[in-house]
């Protein structure tokens, strides 16, 4: 005798309320950022790619209609996500092996990632007005270094001197390159 139920609709469900709950997360996290990236969520990973693939192609396409411009709109549905996931992992990996080599222990790489995921939201906040004040990408990795440095000490027991220490050597890479794109720009 088999069983020949459908499950779909108890599948649509958990989906539904799995939506909920990364929703209503963010909207607790707007409000209390420091509090809630000292404490962050243990989600699956399809759950944190799906996250910040919408978080980033929400911003994207903000930033798209800010100046509206159609190119730059669709540029924040195709190429935000892409860049948003590649850099998440690139820095979860960055800090994943930092801890390896320099704290001598291993650390959850998911962990990592909801971690840079939740850090990177006053980014995305602040990049869609970066087209009318440039500078203004900087304020929002400013935020992000500053949670990522307490969601480090927090979540990760590391110490605050070697996660400022750590923040600051990417905000400085992220200046850099920042001022290179500029200099760049204004050259075209």
């Amino acid at each position: 005798m088999s069983d020949y139920r459908d499950v779909t609709p108890n599948q649509q469900q958990d989906s539904t309320q799995n939506a909920k709950e990364v929703v209503k997360y963010i909207v607790d996290y707007l409000r209390h950022p420091i509090h809630k990236i000292k404490v962050i969520p243990d989600w699956n990973w399809t759950t944190l790619i799906i996250t910040l693939v919408a978080v980033s192609m929400i911003s994207g396409v903000i930033s798209g209609i800010v100046p509206p411009n159609f190119f730059r709109i669709m540029s924040g549905i195709i190429v935000s996500p892409l860049v948003a996931v590649v850099t998440g992992f690139i820095g979860s990996m960055f800090v994943y092996y930092y801890f390896q080599v320099f704290e001598k222990r291993t650390c959850s790489l998911r962990k990592i990632f909801t971690l840079i995921l939740f850090a990177d939201i006053p980014f995305f906040i602040f990049q869609t007005g970066s087209e009318l004040i440039p500078p203004i990408t900087l304020v929002g990795f400013a935020f992000t270094s500053l949670l990522m440095a307490v969601g480090l000490t927090e979540n990760f027991q590391m110490e605050k001197r070697r996660a400022l220490r750590l923040v600051t050597i990417l905000f400085a890479i992220v200046f850099v390159l920042w001022l290179w794109n500029r200099i760049d720009a204004s050259r075209l």
